[in-house]
């Protein structure tokens, strides 16, 4: 690479029709100061054509860095989700057998109570059926009672008729035994 002190110590040989040396050199001067210029800019672009190179391997980095995050975010979200559906899941069978258990158990009460209903309500057909059979009972011992009574009765109205006329003679005899004795007492 040709650097700026070559082109300041170049030496040209002379010729007869040669340039003006003093026009030569200032082209000379004014070449090296472009070209030293040119170097200090191209050793500036380099050194930012590094960092520009620097900031995009950061950047990158930063991206790939993202992309992982990122990747590594839906994997998370992934998990999360089948692991939410996995508990919802759960919840929800946990749900169905203890509502299964309680309806069960309230399908058991429940038959529990109906049976307990029918068993009274046998007890208290058979406790009408006794009732009803007390009751003819009665009736029929109270019909035979007041027959008995009616036929006392009648009995009695027989048994008074006789007494009155047992009555009668006995006072027949009353009055002759009270006449017997007046008399023997006389």
């Amino acid at each position: 690479m040709l650097r700026p002190i070559d082109i300041h110590n170049a030496e040209f040989k002379r010729s007869f029709r040669g340039y003006n040396e003093s026009e030569v050199d200032q082209f000379l001067s004014r070449i090296v100061s472009e070209y030293e210029n040119v170097i200090q800019q191209n050793k500036e672009l380099k050194e930012q054509i590094k960092q520009l190179e620097e900031e995009l391997r950061q950047y990158q980095n930063k991206e790939s860095d993202i992309y992982g995050l990122i990747t590594l975010t839906r994997e998370a979200v992934s998990e999360a989700k089948e692991f939410a559906n996995q508990q919802a899941q759960t919840v929800i069978d946990e749900a169905n057998k203890k509502a299964k258990i309680i309806i069960d158990e309230a399908r058991l009460k429940a038959k529990q109570i109906l049976q307990e209903n029918q068993d009274e309500l046998d007890r208290m057909i058979r406790r009408i059926q006794n009732l009803k059979d007390t009751e003819l009972k009665f009736k029929q011992n109270m019909r035979q009672l007041m027959e008995t009574i009616w036929a006392m009765l009648e009995d009695v109205k027989v048994m008074d008729i006789r007494l009155q006329e047992e009555s009668a003679a006995t006072k027949v005899f009353e009055d002759l035994a009270a006449e017997v004795e007046l008399f023997t007492e006389e």
